[in-house]
Formats: C-alpha cells, structure tokens, sequence
C-alpha cells in the first residue's frame, strides 16, 4: 500500500514545520529525502513511522499507508533497548509477538544478511557508530518491515561499507521493500536511480529527471598529500598497540603528530579511529608509549588532561550537559577562552549557522544538524590547546558543512589549534587540512609522496 499524505500541517510548540499539500511514495519505491539542515527530513520520516505526533507535536490532515515500518535513527545507539544484538532482536521480534519457534530462525537470517554474526554477543555501547549502523540494519530486515526508513545512515561509514550497504538496501527493494532515505551526502547514489524528494522551508515535493541528474553528478575528491616534519610534534607514538578485547586495532612502531596543525585520520568504519581519541584521552588503557607534549600520557591526571584536550564526540547530543541552547553557549562563554569569540563574531556566527533564532529551545529538540552546529561551536568556543573532531560534519548539509569549515579556518586563524578530525566526507573536508593519516592492515601512515613509517 502506497504512502499518501494529505492536507498535511504538522506543528510543534506552534511553529509550522511541514505543510504538505500532497505528496505519494508508491510501494517498492526507493526514495531519497534531501535538503537543508533542520528542513524538515527527520520529522517526515517519523510521522511515516507514525512517532508524530504521538510523541511530539500536533498534526493535520491524513498519512496513511503501510503500518509495518521500521525505522533506523540518525544517533543508532537511541534506539536499542537492551545490550547486546542478540538480545536486542531478541526483544524486538518478541514485542512484535513472533512466534517463539521462529525467532532464532529470523535473527540468524538478519545477521547473516547484514554479515554481522561476529557482533552477536558484542555489548552494543562498545560498537563504532558504523557497527551500531549495522546493528540498527539487522532489527530492521528481522523485523520484514513493508517500509524501511534510514535517517542518516551513512554519517560514520566509510565508502566501501556506505556502498555495501546500498546494495543490501536494493537487495531489500527487489523484495519489494520501499526504502526511504533522509541524506544530506548524495554521493554513491548515481547507480541506484532513486526518486528525490526536496524538503525545506516546510514543504517536500519531487524533484524532475534532470534536476535528479544535476544533484548526483560524481564530485572528485581531491586528497591532501602534506608530509609534516619532525620539528615541534604535540603527539609521540613509540612501539605503540591498542587493543579491543583480543582483537589488536593498531599498531605504530614510531609516528609523530604535528602542533598547531590540522591532521585527517581515514579507515574503514570500526577500524579504531574512535579508539585511538579515547586512548589519547585516557579513556581506553594502550600498551608502549604515547606522549602529550613529551609527557605520557598513561602518568598525566585525567582533569588536567582535559583541559589541554577537547573532543567533539561523534554524536552531538552525548556533548550537551545542559538544557537549552542558550545555556550551551553561557557555559562556554564562561570556561572558554577562544579569542575568535568576541561577543560580535558570536552573534556574526550563530547567525551564519541559523541558531539565533532557537537560544531558548531545549538542546534535545533541535535537529541533527542544528544539534551538530551547537556541538561544533561551543567546543570551538572553548579553545583547549588541542581539540579531536570525530565525524563534525555528520547530519550537516553540503552549505551547512561548509559554514563549519569555513568558521574552523577563521578560528585556526586567530589562535591556531591543533585538531585531530575523524571524517569519511573528504571531498569536503580535504582543502582544510594539513596532514593525513590512514589506518588500514592495523597500521597509521601518513598519505603523501613519500612514506611516513608508523
């Protein structure tokens, strides 16, 4: 059964977020919804789930259309309820009233799909957001839901497991699934002939055949291939490894890390990006040397640690410890010393990036992207000596991702720092770094003409 909306006007604290006169998604159709950030992407995703307005807002006119949706968050870890993936498809399928007998038959299926039966017992806090990802995928195909809706999905993927992923999805469409994708990144989608829906402005509506064709022309990537020197290093690895359970994640027999400079670090998705900030944060034990400032960093305290090193963690509302945006940036007007952020360039930024507006709205209710750019700015704000960036452009649209970047270059300009930056988007991302190193085969090298060993 197709999905139709009519006479649609959906609300929240009296704002108009989307106003769809009409709009049809037939069944078996694979649907991207694209626009800017805070458009309006999510909140049509949810009322398909038919979480709106039954959890938030109130609504006008008619959505109907299949009941049986499952639905995959932009934050995948918001949406498991137990701990590991076997208990969480456990649990799904039971609420779903599945027959006893066939639960164990339903989950292999879904973890063999997803090719995941190495994470079946794995505590689910413990996965890289990629891994989470394939977890919240494996619910969704156990739960043989008619529509599957994806918010995001690809933020912490790299491209071989964003391109693999694709394929499962098609796999699902010629079973007659309707998949229906919220993106930001177009990417990858050249080869799968999607229908695209613009939303933006509270309004959604088809895009034409060749507007289609413009937005998914292939866009070049173009690498930074810098070499740092040996001069000044803020980071020093010595015979070091780090370690997962009895899984080894990396190893570096001798690298340095470059101050006052901008560095990329790529691999695949569950490589051990994440894992190597939370060891340079003392937040995951390693084995050899690591050094902050000629110091190790296993002998530093963990309160003046932070007070060199700040993070950006991959999602945004984990950074929010208060609760309304205002009181987000009054705190790190407080504790923070970025001599960019005179109250003029603040004001200048928070209108740049659109949250001018929402000061007084609940940190919680902002969208994705908004979420991201509030993240962003108030550690930007801070000004710690060093600040680690893992996925900063997640949930951000092309122009959105670019006020980032832009607003990062200012910063550097002022007070340089340096920044470590986890990202899978480097066509966007590539012409503000310096350096870049890539895990790959457990090893960090740096990406260059001439071969950095690590």
């Amino acid at each position: 059964m197709a999905i139709q909306i009519n006479d649609l006007n959906f609300q929240y604290q009296d704002q108009t977020i989307l106003k769809i006169p009409e709009l049809t998604i037939p069944d078996g159709q694979f649907t991207l919804l694209f626009g800017p950030s805070g458009g309006g992407k999510s909140t049509l995703l949810k009322l398909i789930a038919h979480l709106y307005p039954k959890y938030r807002g109130h609504l006008e006119g008619q959505i109907t259309g299949n009941d049986q949706v499952a639905m995959m968050f932009q934050d995948p870890s918001l949406q498991f309820a137990l701990d590991t993936p076997q208990h969480e498809l456990e649990f799904t399928l039971e609420n779903l009233q599945i027959a006893p007998t066939e639960i164990p038959t339903r989950i292999q299926q879904a973890l063999s799909f997803c090719q995941i039966e190495n994470l079946r017992d794995r505590q689910i806090m413990t996965l890289s957001g990629g891994e989470q990802q394939l977890v919240a995928l494996a619910v969704a195909v156990a739960m043989d839901a008619a529509i599957i809706l994806l918010d995001e999905p690809f933020a912490s993927l790299d491209h071989h497991h964003r391109h693999w992923i694709l394929e499962k999805l098609m796999q699902l469409r010629q079973q007659g699934k309707t998949i229906i994708i919220a993106d930001h990144d177009l990417n990858d989608y050249q080869d799968y002939q999607p229908q695209i829906i613009q939303v933006g402005h509270g309004q959604a509506y088809y895009l034409s055949s060749d507007q289609i064709q413009a937005l998914l022309k292939v866009q070049a990537i173009e690498s930074p291939v810098a070499l740092p020197d040996s001069t000044a290093p803020i980071l020093e690895f010595k015979n070091f490894a780090l370690q997962q359970g009895h899984q080894t994640l990396m190893e570096v027999s001798s690298l340095a890390v470059p101050t006052n400079k901008i560095t990329l670090f790529t691999g695949e998705s569950g490589s051990g990006k994440t894992s190597l900030f939370k060891a340079i944060t003392k937040r995951l034990p390693y084995q050899g040397s690591l050094k902050f400032n000629h110091k190790e960093i296993a002998k530093l305290k963990t309160l003046g640690l932070n007070q060199q090193i700040g993070v950006i963690f991959q999602q945004a509302s984990d950074q929010f410890i208060n609760i309304t945006v205002q009181e987000e940036l009054d705190l790190s007007r407080q504790h923070g010393h970025h001599p960019y952020f005179t109250a003029e360039n603040l004001q200048a930024t928070l209108t740049d990036l659109g949250l001018d507006r929402l000061m007084e709205r609940v940190v919680y209710s902002l969208s994705g992207g908004q979420q991201k750019k509030l993240q962003v700015l108030v550690m930007l704000m801070m000004g710690q000596p060093v600040l680690m960036l893992d996925e900063p452009l997640t949930g951000l649209d092309r122009h959105s991702a670019q006020q980032i970047i832009n607003l990062i270059s200012k910063c550097q300009t002022v007070y340089p720092q340096t920044m470590l930056i986890i990202s899978h988007q480097l066509a966007l991302i590539d012409k503000l770094v310096d350096h870049h190193l890539h895990l790959a085969n457990h090893r960090l090298t740096y990406q260059g003409v001439v071969a950095y060993e690590s």
